[in-house]
């Protein structure tokens, strides 16, 4: 893993002068979406990613743009280019696979690819998600976006959400657009042919 949480990543943007923070009170409905949208169109160091430290509202700030550009998400994969991920993938694919000694060689280069790409579940007893524990959760305590005029409501854009299949009790971490309808519901759209 690239960094040990998002502070950490705000950090680097930050030192690198790839993030603004806007002190001013900004609305979570249209307001930031809107100056996110702007400052995400321009083609030079502009587009930088946004930290709302001032939600109206809110207690809590709204990072956007944050992987709005080819730098920052390379740095947030904890490379120097998106291209050295797709190199090292491509210098796997071209090791044999026909004997065993060469099966051992492909494994140990794929190690390291793996060891940044995949991050099994941990179980421990103490973790710092539970710094905070909110005993009343509410959807209502956290700065959602309303993106556009003619939005239903406000959406939750790239959440993981973790789903278990009845069946099969197969997990899954997947990305959707959850809509939020009150204080503990959101709803999401599926397609049946995505698994």
């Amino acid at each position: 893993m690239a960094y040990k949480d998002l502070r950490e990543y705000i950090e680097l943007l930050e030192s690198r002068g790839l993030l603004k923070r806007i002190k001013i009170p900004v609305d979570a409905k249209l307001e930031i979406t809107e100056i996110t949208d702007r400052v995400s169109k321009f083609k030079d160091s502009r587009n930088v990613a946004l930290l709302f430290e001032n939600v109206k509202g809110y207690d809590m700030p709204v990072l956007t743009n944050a992987f709005g550009s080819y730098e920052r998400m390379a740095l947030s994969l904890g490379v120097d280019k998106l291209d050295d991920i797709a190199a090292e993938i491509r210098e796997i694919l071209k090791l044999p696979y026909i004997s065993l000694k060469n099966k051992v060689t492909s494994l140990m280069s794929i190690m390291p690819l793996a060891r940044k790409a995949i991050n099994f579940p941990k179980y421990v007893k103490n973790a710092p998600c539970q710094e905070v524990i909110d005993h009343n959760p509410s959807l209502d305590k956290l700065p959602i976006l309303t993106c556009w005029p003619q939005d239903g409501g406000p959406f939750i854009t790239l959440p993981l959400v973790v789903t278990k299949n009845p069946a099969t009790a197969k997990r899954n971490v997947g990305m959707y657009r959850l809509q939020k309808y009150d204080s503990t519901t959101t709803g999401m759209h599926w397609h049946i042919h995505k698994n």
